[in-house]
């Protein structure tokens, strides 16, 4: 079996407990991707750990995907990043959270000691081990836990250099298979675009739609608490949280204080307020198919995030 087949098989066939094998996957293809010098080179068990902690925080705190139906089905990693971080949605970047929280590096071994474990030597099938060795030994069908010098990896030049040579095509057909395997269970827009930048997509100013909305609506208040603004505290809010969203629409935006819009940073706004934007939107005919924002106002709290208290 040629590389390329035995990456698309493992990705796309046999059994999907949970998504592990995904992120083992986009692990070694970014770690690939930036890598130097093409040789057979070890990888400890504490670098991937910390790369599934990257991928699932983003997806546990920031944009509250959901990986099963049932609380008491979730992937052992989304238990740990919770018990560590909380379940609401933390409004601070990956790097600003833990520098401000000083426990990385016990999540790191946590993850490392419940989550691994099972991944790295049943990724590939035993036949087919082509694009790593591990020290991992099978006995009754289950496999001993390696000894701390030997928690590693050793991922093959060739396997390097397949990895880095077809990136973009198997980044992208990795991302497919994840998004697939979650969208079963998540009622979220743009999901294979928050899987697949994880922490890279930056915000966009929305200083642009400052003017359009004012000119919608020239009495210059508070969307929220109905305050006059001044020209200088005149904030561009997402509606239903951007992290939710991901994207800027201007059926989803409104102008704010300063106060309402830290106030409610992800937070969804209470009921009066979405009948309030429903009617702006009818007015100035900002409905447009499949933005029915009802539906994704709900959709989002079926998602997990929380509406503000007042």
């Amino acid at each position: 079996m040629k590389l390329e087949e035995l990456f698309i098989h493992i990705i796309s066939k046999g059994k999907k407990d949970n998504t592990y094998k995904f992120a083992l996957a986009k692990f070694l293809l970014d770690y690939s991707f930036k890598i130097g010098k093409i040789e057979d080179t070890k990888i400890y068990y504490d670098e991937i750990s910390e790369a599934f902690l990257k991928y699932y925080w983003f997806q546990e705190c920031k944009y509250k995907i959901k990986q099963d139906f049932k609380q008491s089905s979730q992937p052992v990693v989304i238990t740990i990043i919770q018990n560590y971080c909380g379940s609401d949605y933390i409004p601070y970047s990956y790097e600003n959270f833990f520098k401000k929280n000083q426990f990385k590096n016990d999540l790191i071994k946590e993850i490392e000691k419940k989550c691994l474990n099972d991944v790295i030597p049943r990724f590939q099938p035993d036949e087919y081990n082509y694009l790593y060795k591990h020290n991992h030994i099978k006995s009754n069908k289950k496999y001993n836990i390696p000894s701390n010098e030997n928690k590693f990896l050793l991922l093959e030049k060739d396997s390097i250099l397949f990895f880095k040579n077809n990136y973009e095509l198997l980044h992208k057909a990795l991302i497919l298979e994840w998004a697939k395997f979650l969208e079963k269970t998540n009622f979220t827009p743009r999901l294979i675009a928050k899987i697949e930048h994880l922490g890279e997509t930056k915000r966009s100013s929305l200083n642009k739609y400052k003017k359009i909305l004012l000119e919608l609506d020239n009495s210059k208040k508070c969307f929220y608490c109905s305050c006059d603004l001044d020209d200088s505290d005149i904030h561009v809010d997402h509606f239903i949280p951007w992290s939710y969203i991901y994207d800027d629409e201007l059926w989803n935006l409104v102008l704010s204080c300063s106060s309402c819009n830290l106030k409610k940073s992800d937070y969804l706004p209470n009921e009066n307020s979405l009948i309030k934007i429903q009617k702006r939107n009818e007015t100035y005919n900002l409905i447009q198919i499949n933005k029915d924002i009802s539906e994704y106002y709900h959709n989002c709290k079926k998602a997990g995030f929380f509406k503000i208290t007042n």
